[in-house]
């Protein structure tokens, strides 16, 4: 497997390690559903999950995409300019003066330009950027409880077809019933009954309170920001339940899938890395992808590792000189530098043939402690090897496999309790509350479809 893509995994701002766990999750729902309730409950879940997390995945970076292209593109402001290096004066200093340097570099003004028109008009490139986060979140949640109703309607429609199969299989369907008034009625009348009585099980969910303080943690982290949307679908999810069953079900479904994509894997993969450095005396928390760099073992071997990390924690006392720091071409060379390229925590430039600069792009934020913690991560690389004893080449290619273990490690459990352990957990709840492995809903519509039905019959 590609180095770049462990490194895509093991980044806790990614969204590819959340994806393959849902997916997972999805494949798991579907087969048990299959496995308990037939066709008809593996289709609506089929639906519900797989529908879902197209909404999930790429609802928000649609809606951004949108608006960026609609209400950024009329007031004439760019969208990839970070919106924090307006509020930080210092990097926006820095970001400014190198966006011009750049500009004559590429022959492209609006680097500068750019810049310039968002600082100008700084209230409303952030009520942009509040708008553009709120909108997206809300437009993929709506999004969702769309998906839900067509879903539910979808079964019950399914639900409704094999019921009258059934009858006619039956018998029941004799001319002179079929042409009478109750019948016909009953047919008409049928889809208001129903939904009627569904909705007397519904079960009411208030959403998690709001935390105002991270706001804009959420804001600039896709992964906080994907929570959101994925708390508002658990909300409309148990809001929307059709039985008290299916309500705690999906309690159990999201509560586990919330805790292992947001919470678990990120403790797992760093448990495994403290255990790397404690017991194998291999620190791993640097990108799998620069932990195997010719660049990090040329510059180990040659020492030059200790002259840059020294350069840098130099530059490291105040924020306006790490920017200063980051940005100069005389630095180009330094570890950290290309650390942050290489792992990609900083982007950078691309000429008009595509080709790369190797020059950072003046639009995006540089995080201080980021890196500040980059450097002691590569420090503490290079004082573990001068203590291992070990070759160059074998320390590296030790720490890599064992960095590669906590990436795979981290997916594996996640897969594991979501792909497996959680729908059997659901199932063993069904059984123990219904005493059956039924799909609980679908017997609900066809009691009540029986009911009426009866009723009609009745009253002809």
């Amino acid at each position: 497997m590609s180095l770049r893509i462990i490194s895509t995994f093991g980044d806790h701002t990614s969204l590819a390690p959340l994806f393959v766990k849902d997916v997972t999750n999805s494949l798991g729902m579907t087969a048990f559903s299959y496995d308990a309730g037939g066709k008809i409950e593996a289709k609506d879940r089929l639906i519900d999950e797989f529908g879902t997390q197209a909404i999930w995945i790429g609802g928000l970076p649609f809606f951004k995409w949108v608006l960026n292209k609609t209400a950024y593109k009329a007031a004439k402001l760019n969208p990839d300019v970070d919106i924090r290096l307006i509020r930080d004066k210092d990097q926006f200093e820095v970001a400014s003066k190198y966006a011009k340097e750049y500009s004559n570099i590429l022959k492209d003004k609006s680097l500068l330009s750019d810049l310039t028109t968002a600082g100008k008009n700084s209230k409303l490139f952030k009520n942009l950027f509040l708008g553009k986060f709120a909108a997206a979140t809300a437009l993929t949640l709506a999004s969702f409880f769309t998906l839900v109703k067509i879903k539910q309607n979808y079964t019950k429609q399914q639900v409704e077809k094999e019921f009258w199969e059934k009858k006619a299989k039956e018998g029941f369907f004799r001319n002179d019933l079929a042409k009478s008034t109750a019948f016909k009625g009953f047919l008409s009348n049928n889809k208001s009954n129903v939904e009627a009585g569904n909705n007397k099980q519904n079960i009411s969910f208030k959403g998690l309170p709001a935390a105002a303080q991270f706001l804009e943690g959420f804001m600039f982290d896709p992964v906080k920001n994907l929570f959101i949307v994925d708390a508002g679908i658990t909300g409309e999810r148990l809001a929307s339940s059709r039985t008290k069953s299916e309500f705690y079900e999906y309690a159990i479904k999201e509560g586990s899938l919330l805790f292992l994509l947001y919470v678990a894997g990120r403790y797992v993969q760093k448990g495994i890395e403290k255990l790397s450095e404690k017991i194998f005396k291999k620190p791993i928390d640097l990108h799998a992808e620069f932990l195997a760099s010719k660049e990090l073992k040329d510059s180990i071997q040659t020492g030059k590792v200790n002259s840059d990390i020294k350069s840098f924690e130099n530059a490291a006392l105040n924020n306006k000189s790490i920017y200063e720091f980051m940005y100069a071409k005389q630095n180009a060379d330094n570890i950290v530098v290309k650390a942050a390229k290489t792992s990609g925590i900083l982007s950078t430039l691309k000429d008009k043939t595509g080709k790369d600069t190797g020059l950072l792009n003046p639009h995006q934020y540089i995080d201080p402690e980021v890196m500040k913690k980059l450097s002691n991560d590569i420090k503490k690389v290079a004082n573990s090897f001068n203590l291992s004893g070990e070759k160059l080449d074998d320390f590296l290619k030790k720490a890599t496999r064992l960095k590669i273990g906590s990436v795979a490690a981290n997916i594996g459990v996640s897969c594991l309790f979501l792909g497996l352990i959680v729908p059997i957990l659901m199932l063993k709840y069904r059984e123990k509350q219904t005493g059956n492995k039924e799909f609980h809903v679908q017997r609900e519509i066809q009691q009540n479809l029986e009911n009426n039905f009866k009723a009609r019959i009745s009253a002809n």
